[in-house]
């Protein structure tokens, strides 16, 4: 639902940043066997460099988080909070 809201709301800042960024991370990492890097990986997502200005800042609060639980739930509230922005903003 996030990708397709970021591009249904015209949010990237360059024809086709969102296949960029993914070429650049690669595939979703397993939710079962990788928990800690599905949490970077979102991160790495929804914060990309240059920013698409459509999620906080949630990467440094994952590198510091003490616990792999700790890590998932700051990927899944930015996550959530980005697509309720997201829903929020205009479509145009």
């Amino acid at each position: 639902e996030w990708l397709a809201l970021v591009i249904s709301r015209r949010r990237e800042r360059q024809p086709d940043q969102l296949k960029l960024i993914q070429s650049h991370i690669g595939p979703m990492p397993d939710a079962l066997n990788q928990p800690a890097e599905l949490a970077c990986w979102v991160a790495a997502l929804i914060n990309p460099i240059p920013a698409l200005g459509v999620a906080y800042e949630i990467r440094p609060a994952i590198l510091l988080a003490p616990t792999v639980s700790d890590m998932i739930g700051i990927a899944s509230k930015g996550l959530l909070l980005s697509i309720e922005k997201l829903r929020q903003g205009p479509e145009l």
